[in-house]
């Protein structure tokens, strides 16, 4: 009751720190609170200047930017590119202690633990999709594919528990929540190992049935482009599981590397991913 009666009495319009008019303290404090607006009016005026050299508001890029981040995976990449840019920073820093970045160094290592725990509480129902594939690949007999969805699919439940323990939901006797989640990044390592032999995989059948004419990848100029697209396609994610596999190795502790070097490979992969969304 006391923090309620508190915030109703702060006043709307003037007089206090937080109303829409707050008194003003000195020019900086004035720039402040004149950040929001400032960049408001800045955006509307480049708006308008587009319309007069172009004749419309609309934008395809814009739209186009817009569908990007709307898409859930597309935003956790592109979180990750800066997750990973900040550790890269952190081990740069090591090596350069005299850098003009150095003083803030606490503030890139926070926006790298912030970002890596937003992108976890967003990742709860990931695995989801990856269920009726195992189910597929059960059925069929690939237990090369159903080995892989279902470590990763390990991997996402264990990530959560991870969630419960560290904000003190769940609470374990043998672990502490930094302990089970650098023993549950082993999982994903493994994951990306398999992943990377599906790869090799397709990319073997694919060349397979080219030689026996398989008109679905030869043939025809569509058919041949399709099937090196789709090589094409497969040693790049063969890259990316490489790099990701390295990332992980130092990240659960199996084998120590330099933040700087494993954060530009996390920068890359995740870049590899951001593409696929684009």
């Amino acid at each position: 009751m006391a923090a309620s009666k508190v915030i109703a009495n702060i006043p709307l319009l003037l007089g206090h720190n937080e109303s829409y008019l707050p008194p003003i303290r000195g020019g900086s404090h004035a720039l402040q609170l004149l950040a929001g607006p400032a960049t408001m009016i800045t955006v509307l005026g480049l708006q308008m200047l587009k319309k007069q050299l172009t004749g419309m508001h609309k934008s395809e890029l814009w739209n186009h930017i817009w569908k990007f981040i709307s898409k859930a995976e597309a935003r956790d990449k592109l979180g990750r590119i800066v997750q990973y840019f900040c550790r890269f920073l952190q081990g740069a820093l090591v090596h350069a202690p005299s850098s003009p970045l150095a003083p803030y160094k606490t503030v890139i290592a926070e926006v790298q633990t912030t970002l890596a725990w937003a992108r976890r509480t967003n990742r709860w129902g990931k695995a989801m999709p990856h269920l009726p594939v195992l189910g597929q690949a059960v059925n069929s007999g690939d237990v090369l594919e159903a080995a892989q969805r279902a470590i990763l699919i390990t991997f996402l439940i264990q990530d959560h528990i991870y969630w419960l323990l560290k904000v003190g939901i769940l609470k374990f006797e043998s672990y502490s929540a930094v302990q089970w989640h650098r023993r549950n990044l082993r999982f994903i390592t493994l994951s990306h190992v398999l992943n990377f032999s599906l790869c090799v995989r397709d990319v073997m059948r694919i060349k397979e049935k080219q030689q026996l004419k398989d008109p679905k990848y030869s043939g025809t100029k569509e058919a041949e482009e399709s099937a090196e697209k789709s090589i094409y396609d497969n040693k790049r994610m063969m890259f990316r599981y490489v790099l990701t596999f390295a990332q992980m190795l130092h990240v659960s502790q199996v084998k120590q590397m330099d933040d700087w070097y494993v954060g530009l490979m996390g920068v890359v992969s995740s870049y590899i991913d951001v593409s696929k969304q684009w």
